[in-house]
C-alpha cells in the first residue's frame, strides 16, 4: 500500500488480501489503536499500569500485558464460566467493543475480541471462543489499512498518533543485537532494505502462522505498508524478508518516465 501523497501507480495491491487468517499477535495493533481512540474521545484515562501494559504489548508482544489491556479497554475480565444468560450477554457485548469500533469505520471480515495466551484460554475465555468459531481473524487488506490510518493520523489526534508510531517503531540497524522475536522479525525484513530505512511493525507467530505487517519509509522518501501473512511455511527461511525485499526494490527504483 503506497502512502505517498501522490502515488505514481496503483495505491494498493494484494494477493489474497481479502482472505481472513488467524492474526496471532498482529491483533495487538488493533487493541493499541482502539486504546488511543478511546483516550482521544475522553472515554479512557491512562494509569501507570495501563501505560506499562500497552508498551509491553507492542514492544515485546507480551501476552500477559495484552490480557490486561483487553480487560481495561473492554471493561471485561477473565474468570470462571458465567452461568447467567443475561450476565453472559452483557460480558460478550462489552468484549466486542473493538469489533464495533472498526465495523463502524468500514472494516470487514475482522474479529478482534480474544485475548492472546502463552498456553491456552480457560473458563469464560475458552467458552467465548465458541469451539474455535470466534477466534481472532483479519485480512491483510484490513491490517494494511490500519497501519495506513495510524500513519496518516486518522485513528487518533497528534499525541495519540505519535504514541502509536513510537511504540511500533523498530530499529532495523543490522549490526545491533536483539533478543526478542518482535525485533528479530523486523530486523530480518529490514536488512533486505536500503540502509537508512525507517520501519514500524507488528509481528505475529503462533501455531502454523507467521506474519509481519510494517510501514516502511525508504531513504528516497518512498512510504508504504507491507502486510505479509503466511501459513504453513514457518520452516521455510526468509519468506517474509523476501517479500519486503521485492516490494522495497520496487519503491527504491526510480519511477519510469511516461
Amino acid at each position: 500500500m503506497d502512502l505517498a501523497p501522490e502515488a505514481l501507480g496503483p495505491e494498493e495491491g494484494s494477493y489474497r488480501g481479502d482472505v481472513s487468517y488467524y492474526p496471532a499477535s498482529v491483533v495487538k495493533a488493533f487493541y493499541l489503536a482502539y486504546y488511543e481512540s478511546r483516550k482521544d474521545a475522553g472515554r479512557l484515562k491512562d494509569t501507570p499500569e495501563l501505560v506499562r501494559a500497552v508498551r509491553d504489548m507492542i514492544t515485546v508482544s507480551s501476552n500477559d500485558a495484552t490480557g490486561f489491556v483487553v480487560d481495561v479497554i473492554t471493561d471485561t475480565t477473565s474468570g470462571p464460566e458465567i452461568a447467567s444468560p443475561g450476565k453472559w450477554r452483557k460480558w460478550t457485548e462489552r468484549r466486542n467493543a473493538v469489533n464495533r469500533f472498526f465495523l463502524a469505520r468500514g472494516y470487514r471480515d475482522l474479529n478482534a475480541n480474544q485475548k492472546t495466551f502463552c498456553e491456552d484460554a480457560y473458563g469464560r475465555e475458552q467458552v467465548f471462543r465458541d469451539g474455535g468459531r470466534n477466534r481472532n481473524r483479519m485480512t491483510t487488506d484490513g491490517v494494511a489499512r490500519l497501519f495506513k490510518e495510524i500513519a496518516r493520523g486518522e485513528i487518533a489526534g497528534p499525541a495519540g498518533t505519535a504514541q502509536m508510531l513510537g511504540l511500533l517503531a523498530r530499529d532495523v540497524t543490522p549490526d545491533k543485537p536483539f533478543d526478542d522475536l518482535e525485533l528479530e522479525d523486523a530486523r530480518l525484513a529490514g536488512k533486505t532494505l536500503p540502509p537508512g530505512t525507517r520501519f514500524w511493525s507488528k509481528s505475529g507467530d503462533a501455531y502454523d502462522v507467521h506474519h509481519l505487517v510494517g510501514r516502511v519509509v525508504l531513504p528516497n522518501g518512498a512510504d508504504f505498508v507491507v502486510a505479509a501473512f503466511t501459513k504453513g511455511v514457518k520452516t521455510v527461511p526468509d519468506v517474509i524478508p523476501r517479500i519486503y525485499e521485492k516490494v522495497g526494490a520496487h519503491f527504491a527504483a526510480p519511477p519510469a518516465r511516461p
